[in-house]
């Protein structure tokens, strides 16, 4: 057993940027040399409550096609802990301060339910016994990949420490999951699955994703365009099914401006029929997590008698990659007669793989008809779409300076012009106009004045 693993180790180490010298960077695992879950559990082996397995499911930027499934059970019980012990290094190696220990990690909900803080430590031991760790955190919000980058200098000794070890001579690392705490709620107990993958040493930070673009304000209010042919121009038709036939044109009148996206959706026949529009691609722009994501949805009765749950309107937006994100409804805007304005921030949208929402190129308008049957019949209807926009509100506070006081203005878009608006009454408004020439800046309020304020822009 131990020359199967050290075999494994070495052919691991060896098809990788791998080097014993200080400063190298070094891939310490992968998970691309394991044929099989016996070889897998060979080289690696938890110490409790946990089952490893091989997983196909790897990020999208991942190096390879492996990762480790960690099914891991934490009875309500003090200091539950799971401890994942790798393989021993074949040789020494060197970890500069400066580098960067980091690793690939699919989280799980359920999580949430760990009573420690932090729940995930990456141990390192050094040739003589000695032992020190980095703190992180098991990702909770989602079960999309995300990475951990954890600087070698920030390394600290354990409860249990018998001196820091030397950096210089590490020998083998293990992964503690920590479920419960010295006290936990006697019926906390839970289960979760974790992914993890590409366990390194890096000379800088594993960035998933480039720098984010700035904010597109303007979605698009379909004013620029002169006619249909214009409009078709850059959007172009995508159905679910092929008896599923979707027209665009431009209508009038709109909630705001002059036109509004005319979407004309024959539905086929049977289930789950839809029809949508998508943009060309434009330059990369970002949608920041405190923005609002707003349009204005006209629907169509037609479809009120065959509504169900798969009545639903789609606004996504693409990433480079092609990966996307999704903001959906539920049937009563699809089926009004009437305008409705639909809201939301970024956490409202939902999407099954990570996407860069720092560099979204490009959107989907869709209506999806119903869930219905194998027998439903066909149907035609009628949906307007207006004004998409990304805003980020500003937030606002009054706050002394010296001894008057500011309106303080926070989360501004630099060069973008905002109208403030102040009243004593709530009957009476005076206006001014503000050119944000900073995230952040205030607004004099005059010796004894008092008011209510307002801060808004229209992209």
């Amino acid at each position: 057993m131990k020359t199967t693993r050290e075999s494994l180790s070495i052919s691991i180490l060896c098809g990788c940027l791998f080097g014993l010298t200080a400063n190298a960077q070094i891939m310490i695992e992968d998970f691309e040399a394991h044929p099989s879950d016996t070889d897998l559990q060979a080289a690696w082996y938890p110490d409790m409550d946990a089952t490893l397995t091989l997983s196909t499911n790897v990020a999208y930027r991942s190096t390879g096609t492996n990762s480790i499934r960690v099914d891991v059970s934490f009875p309500a019980s003090p200091w539950q802990t799971t401890v994942l012990t790798a393989p021993a290094l074949p040789a020494p190696i060197s970890i500069a301060p400066t580098q960067y220990i980091t690793l690939r990690i699919a989280g799980d909900p359920q999580y949430t339910n760990a009573t420690q803080s932090p729940d995930l430590y990456v141990y390192a031991w050094d040739g003589n016994g000695k032992f020190g760790r980095w703190p992180a955190a098991v990702p909770t919000t989602t079960t999309n990949w995300q990475v951990l980058n954890l600087l070698a200098s920030n390394i600290e000794l354990s409860w249990d420490n018998i001196g820091m070890p030397d950096l210089s001579n590490i020998v083998q690392f293990k992964l503690y999951l920590y479920g419960q705490n010295g006290a936990p709620d006697p019926t906390n107990a839970f289960s979760a699955t974790i992914y993890i993958d590409e366990l390194q040493v890096r000379n800088s930070p594993l960035i998933e994703f480039p720098a984010p673009s700035p904010m597109r304000a303007k979605i698009d209010n379909f004013e620029e365009y002169a006619d249909a042919t214009a409009l078709l121009n850059f959007y172009r038709y995508v159905n679910g099914a092929p008896t599923t036939v979707t027209t665009a044109s431009l209508g009038t009148p709109a909630p705001q401006g002059t036109n509004a996206l005319k979407l004309a959706i024959d539905f086929g026949a049977g289930q789950w029929p839809w029809g949508s529009v998508s943009s060309g691609i434009v330059d990369p722009f970002s949608l920041p997590t405190n923005a609002v994501v707003s349009l204005w949805l006209k629907g169509d009765p037609t479809l009120a008698p065959v509504a169900d749950g798969g009545t639903v309107f789609y606004l996504r937006f693409y990433d480079v990659a092609g990966n996307r994100i999704n903001y959906t409804t539920p049937a009563a805007p699809v089926i009004s007669s009437g305008w409705t304005k639909l809201e939301a921030s970024l956490g409202q949208f939902w999407s099954d793989s990570v996407v860069d929402t720092g560099n979204l190129v490009q959107w989907q308008i869709l209506v999806e008809g119903w869930q219905g049957t194998a027998d439903s019949t066909a149907l035609s209807a009628a949906f307007y779409v207006d004004n998409i926009q990304i805003t980020v509100p500003p937030v606002l506070a009054i706050v002394p300076q010296g001894s008057a006081l500011v309106l303080q203005m926070n989360d501004l878009i630099p060069g973008t012009t905002y109208t403030l608006r102040q009243t004593t009454d709530f009957s009476n408004w005076t206006t001014t106009t503000i050119l944000a020439t900073a995230a952040s800046q205030t607004w004099p309020i005059p010796a004894g004045q008092k008011g209510y304020y307002q801060l808004f822009y229209t992209p």
